[in-house]
C-alpha cells in the first residue's frame, strides 16, 4: 500500500565560509519526514528519486524534498539497491530473511523472494541483471536472477556484512567480519575465493573504473586495496576505527572515515598512500562524494551537521544542518543533490550545492 504526505519544511539557505582564495558557496537544505529509523538511502540518477530504507519499509523522496510514496514491507529494511536499467529496487530484510522487489515506475511491491539467513545488504550487476544478497548469519551470498526470480547460494566467509559488484568483470566482493577476510565471487562460475584482509573488515566499496576494491578493516586500522586485474593486495594505514568509505568516480580518490580519532584519510589508489589527513570537528557517521563538483560530504553524528569539503584542496566549503544522527548519505551528482538519512529524527535532509 502506498501512502502520501504533502508537508515538508521550507528551504534553509547557507552561505558557506570558504577558504580565502575561494569564493563563497551557496547551499540549501530541506528536510522531509520518512518512515521510522531511516537506515540507508540510494538514488536512481536516471529518475532522480531517492529510496530510503526504514524500519517499516521504503520512503520515496525526490530532489525537491517532495515525499512521493511509502512502500510498506512486512519487516524493516537493512540493505537496499537500485537497478537503473530495469528501474527495480531490491531490499534486504534480516528479520524474515527475504528480499523485496519494488517496481520503480509505480513504487509498488511486485515480489518477495526468500534469501539466506539474516540478509543485510544488496548489490546489482546491471549488465547480467543478477542481484547479490549478503546473508550475515548464513555465511553465504544469494544470487537472484532479475528475470526469472530464481536463486542460487554461494558460500563465503563468516559474517558477510555488505557486498559490491563489478559489472565489467562479473565479480562480486564481500567483507567477512568473523573470518577477517574478503570473498571474491565469480558471477559466472558461482564460486567464491577467500582473500586475506586486515582484522575485522567492516565495509567495502568498489571503483569499477579502475577495477579496485577497497576493504575497510576496523580493528587493524587499515584499508586493503585489491587490484582486480592482478589480484594483488596492498594495505594502507588510516585512522583509528575506520568504518566508512567513498570515492570519486572521476578522480578516483578514496576517502576513509575513522570514528576513533575523527579523521578522514584521503588516499591516492595509484600509489596506495594517504596524501592528506583531514581532522574533523566531530565524530563522523557517513561520507559521500559528488563526482561532478568533487565536493565531499561528511556527516557528523553528534552535531547533526553535514560538512562539505573541496575535493581539490580539502578546505571546508560550508556546513549544513541535517537531522538527529545523520546515519547514511547518497549523492545524485548529475542533479547536484545529496540525501541524508537521519536515523533518530525519522527524516531525510536534501542538500543542494555547492555548484562547484
Amino acid at each position: 500500500m502506498i501512502g502520501r504526505i504533502i508537508s515538508l519544511s521550507a528551504p534553509v539557505f547557507f552561505i558557506a565560509a570558504a577558504a580565502s582564495a575561494q569564493p563563497a558557496q551557496t547551499m540549501a537544505a530541506q528536510t522531509v519526514a520518512t518512515g521510522p529509523a531511516p537506515f540507508a538511502v540510494v538514488v536512481n540518477e536516471t529518475t532522480h528519486k531517492a529510496y530510503v530504507a526504514t524500519g517499516s519499509g521504503v520512503s520515496v523522496v525526490d530532489g525537491n524534498a517532495k515525499f512521493l510514496a511509502t512502500i510498506n514491507t512486512a519487516t524493516g529494511v537493512a540493505g537496499i539497491a537500485i537497478n537503473p536499467v530495469t528501474n527495480r529496487i531490491y531490499t534486504a530484510h534480516p528479520n524474515d530473511s527475504t528480499c523485496t522487489i519494488i517496481d520503480g515506475a509505480t513504487d509498488t511491491v511486485i515480489a518477495i523472494i526468500k534469501a539466506g539467513s539474516y540478509p543485510q545488504a544488496v548489490s546489482i550487476n546491471t549488465v547480467t541483471n543478477k542481484i547479490f544478497i549478503a546473508n550475515n548469519y548464513g555465511h553465504n551470498i544469494t544470487i537472484l536472477d532479475g528475470v526469472t526470480n530464481t536463486t542460487v547460494n554461494v558460500r563465503v566467509g563468516q559474517g558477510p556484512r555488505t557486498i559490491v559488484v563489478n559489472p565489467a568483470t562479473n565479480k562480486a566482493y564481500t567483507p567477512n567480519y568473523g573470518s577477517s577476510d574478503a570473498t571474491e565471487i565469480d558471477g559466472s562460475a558461482l564460486t567464491g575465493t577467500s582473500i586475506p584482509t586486515g582484522k575485522h573488515p567492516w565495509t567495502l566499496t568498489l571503483d569499477p573504473g579502475i577495477n579496485k576494491t577497497y576493504v575497510v578493516n576496523e580493528d587493524s586500522a587499515t584499508l586493503s586495496i585489491l587490484d582486480g586485474a592482478t589480484n594483488t593486495m596492498k594495505n594502507v594505514a588510516v585512522g583509528e576505527i575506520p568504518f566508512a568509505i567513498a570515492f570519486n568516480t572521476i578522480t578516483h580518490r578514496v576517502y576513509v572515515l575513522s570514528y576513533g580519532d575523527s579523521t578522514m584519510a584521503v588516499i591516492d589508489p595509484a600509489t596506495a598512500t594517504v596524501i592528506h589527513t583531514v581532522k574533523l570537528d566531530a565524530q563522523p557517521s557517513a561520507v559521500t562524494v559528488n563526482a561532478r563538483t568533487g565536493a565531499i560530504y561528511v556527516a557528523e553524528q553528534k552535531t547533526g551537521n553535514v560538512v562539505v569539503y573541496n575535493g581539490s584542496t580539502n578546505a571546508v566549503l560550508g556546513k549544513v544542518k541535517a537531522g538527529t544522527i545523520p546515519y547514511a548519505m547518497a549523492a545524485d551528482s548529475a542533479a547536484g543533490k545529496v540525501y541524508v538519512a537521519n536515523m533518530y529524527s525519522n527524516d531525510v535532509t536534501v542538500i543542494s550545492g555547492p555548484s562547484r
